[in-house]
């Protein structure tokens, strides 16, 4: 059974407790063609350890295209030395 969070059209791709992490994320998504968004649901009070309830920061993508989102930011990525990111064309281009 799956925990993961869905939002009308929209569902859960990953979890993480950053926003940069997030925003890295739905960068890749993006530059793969998959439409993405950041939802920064943690609360921050210092001083606070971590706990993880407290922050939650979702990257969502549309219902349809959520597992190959999953599939997609599981697969290693390697940054060219030049540190440009130009991503492989895939079979749908």
């Amino acid at each position: 059974m799956s925990t993961r969070a869905s939002f009308g059209d929209w569902d859960t791709a990953a979890e993480v407790s950053q926003v940069f992490e997030a925003e890295l994320m739905a960068l890749r998504l993006r530059e793969a063609g998959i439409e993405a968004r950041v939802i920064d649901q943690s609360y921050r009070q210092e001083p606070m350890p971590s706990v993880r309830a407290l922050s939650l920061v979702r990257v969502l993508v549309p219902t349809g295209r959520a597992e190959e989102a999953r599939r997609l930011l599981t697969e290693r990525a390697d940054l060219p030395e030049d540190g440009e990111f130009v991503p492989e064309p895939s079979e749908d281009s």
